[in-house]
């Protein structure tokens, strides 16, 4: 006879929530880059850090730093509305297989 065990899939949804985290932190570190705060300072106020033109394209690579930030997180976040809608562990771990 087969004992079949149900998991506390609260727990199991917390679990994937974290593990979804782990995944896409490599990308958004990536993204971000090591200078992050020093280009997010000069993206809100570029005209502090040059001409005209040096400002435009400041202001040019910060959204553009930002936009690849933000469809990362886009990315993160319907992940765990996934997992946070799962009605399974096994659905759970196929979620977190496939990122």
């Amino acid at each position: 006879m087969k004992i079949k065990g149900k998991k506390d899939l609260t727990a199991e949804r917390a679990k994937g929530r974290e593990a979804v985290d782990e995944a896409f932190l490599p990308r958004i570190n990536e993204a971000m880059g090591p200078k992050f705060a020093l280009y997010i300072v000069k993206g809100m106020d570029s005209h502090r850090f040059g001409d005209a033109d040096e400002a435009g394209e400041i202001e040019k690579n910060y959204r553009s730093m930002i936009d690849r930030v933000a469809a990362i997180e886009i990315e993160r976040q319907a992940a765990q509305a996934r997992v946070d809608a799962a009605t399974s562990a096994a659905e759970i771990s196929e979620i977190i297989a496939s990122l």
